[in-house]
């Protein structure tokens, strides 16, 4: 009753500040209770497409979950996270943005055309192919557009079939995971070869296509052969020296021309006839003067007498037939020219002291017989270029970091809920500053009131206070109410003003 009677006392203006107060200490404390005991958010969905997350969260609404949206994500209480997703998943949420071939479902035969429906037909097998690049580790988006040939039924041949897949990828694609998009492209959509398919990057220009393949073939040749050729013979020494202990590079030169050579051959030696023909040619000259008569077409023997001669002529002409040899050679880009290899081992594994007095011949012939290990491993061949170099050398060890125990109880909570903590210590020294500060001053009674009030009057002037509320123009009649109001208290001040008149008479 007391602090009623306290409350009745102060003035209109004290009151409202009071309950000021409170209402602020009232609102400091829920709001570190709140924060101290308040569930730590998980992440639900990020990344989302806009229609996607606003059917995530029309449906938290209906459940009445509490979420918090920062940027593209969307955060729930921690242990209500795993539940939402799977009744999310169950009510086919987040829907995907790209379809495949629901869009199908919603083609009546009745009312579509030839020409509506490829369209539909196409835009489902992008949709898919979409789908399934997507999954591909390190690829953000993707697009695939299908060049359809819309050629006439009656029609025997049209032009070739094309495809473009456009994407974004956070890390470098590798040119096999490049490959593969294009053969999978290909293998999805009749009559279209792999080499007719071109993957874009916005960012990084073509990937891989008809222009790009030819060019990127020896680059992979090499490094393909570089990286087997690296892993075998790593593997031929770390069973020898231990893992860590052994460092290997490869290097791999390729042709990057391509060339064709054709040659004839002919075997002299296989020679066979193949035309023979002769000639034989005869002419005679008779004696001078004489006339021609029978005698004269009479045979030689027939002749007598006379200076007549005789000239024969043979001609023979043969053709042969040879063995002949026609060879065409053709040198595609990515031909391995030479190999090198470089071999470091750590010496201290191998246990060679090199402060010995045999150290150079036990190295050389350590040496030797890791060279031959690796030119029969590895399939180098000398006479084409190849080289090998095998080192011994101390590594440097690197520094062992100490272990870190693994954080304790404590350690785990004031971790995870320290930041709890400190908003809870500076709320409550709110609450006790509002408290001291302002509440106690408030409950406090008026100057005038009290024992001292009526012994010690306030003048109004300069002196008086501004915001005092029992200000009055006439000490004389702020008495009188005063006295007129609470009569009890005036009594007992009159009262104690007595008893100490009667000490002072009795002491005198």
């Amino acid at each position: 009753m007391k602090f009623v009677e306290t409350l009745k006392g102060l003035s209109l203006t004290r009151q409202l500040a009071l309950a000021g107060a409170v209402l602020g200490v009232v609102l400091a404390m829920t709001m570190m209770v709140r924060g101290a005991v308040q569930e730590p958010m998980a992440l639900l969905y990020s990344g989302l497409e806009p229609a996607s997350a606003g059917d995530v969260i029309e449906e938290l609404d209906k459940r009445g979950v509490d979420y918090e949206i920062k940027g593209e994500s969307i955060f729930i209480p921690q242990s209500e996270r795993d539940g939402i997703r799977f009744a999310l998943a169950q009510d086919g949420l987040p829907q995907q943005s790209v379809r495949g071939y629901e869009l199908l479902d919603d083609v009546n035969g009745f009312s579509v055309t030839s020409e509506m429906y490829n369209a539909a037909y196409w835009r489902a097998k992008e949709g898919e192919l979409t789908r399934t690049i997507l999954a591909i580790q390190g690829v953000q988006s993707a697009r695939v557009h299908i060049g359809a040939s819309l050629r006439s039924g009656f029609s025997r041949s049209g032009p070739p079939q094309t495809a473009s897949v456009t994407l974004q990828t956070s890390g470098d694609l590798s040119a096999r995971q490049a490959e593969a998009i294009q053969y999978m492209v290909a293998l999805a959509v009749s009559g279209l070869s792999p080499e007719d398919v071109a993957v874009i990057d916005p960012q990084k220009g073509m990937i891989a296509g008809p222009d790009v393949q030819q060019a990127e073939q020896p680059s992979m040749v090499a490094d393909t052969k570089a990286n087997m050729l690296e892993q075998k013979i790593m593997r031929l020494l770390e069973a020898r020296v231990g893992p860590g202990n052994a460092k290997v590079s490869v290097t791999v030169d390729v042709n990057r021309q391509r060339q064709r050579v054709s040659e004839v051959t002919f075997d002299p030696e296989s020679r066979v006839i193949r035309n023979r023909t002769s000639n034989d040619v005869s002419e005679t000259n008779a004696g001078g003067g004489t006339g021609v008569t029978v005698a004269s077409n009479l045979p030689q023997g027939g002749q007598q007498g006379g200076g007549g001669s005789e000239v024969r002529n043979t001609t023979e002409t043969v053709s042969y037939e040879m063995n002949e040899r026609r060879t065409e050679t053709e040198t595609l880009p990515g031909q391995i020219e030479r190999i090198s290899v470089a071999v470091l081992l750590d010496q201290e594994q191998l246990g060679i002291d090199p402060q010995s007095a045999n150290a150079t011949t036990i190295s050389q012939q350590v040496i030797n017989d890791f060279e031959q290990l690796i030119l029969s491993g590895a399939g180098l061949d000398t006479a084409r270029g190849d080289t090998l170099t095998v080192e011994l050398m101390p590594f440097q060890q690197a520094p062992v970091a100490d272990m870190v125990p693994a954080p304790g109880m404590v350690e785990t909570l004031i971790e995870r809920y320290s930041w709890q903590a400190v908003q809870a210590v500076l709320l409550g020294l709110v609450v006790v500053a509002l408290a001291f500060g302002v509440i106690r001053p408030l409950l406090r009674k008026d100057p005038m009131q009290g024992t001292g009030a009526l012994n010690e009057p306030r003048l109004i002037g300069s002196d008086a206070g501004a915001g005092d509320a029992h200000q009055e123009t006439d000490p004389f009649d702020f008495l009188k109410d005063y006295t007129r109001e609470r009569q009890d208290e005036t009594a007992a001040l009159l009262q104690s003003w007595l008893d100490e008149d009667r000490k002072v008479a009795v002491n005198e």
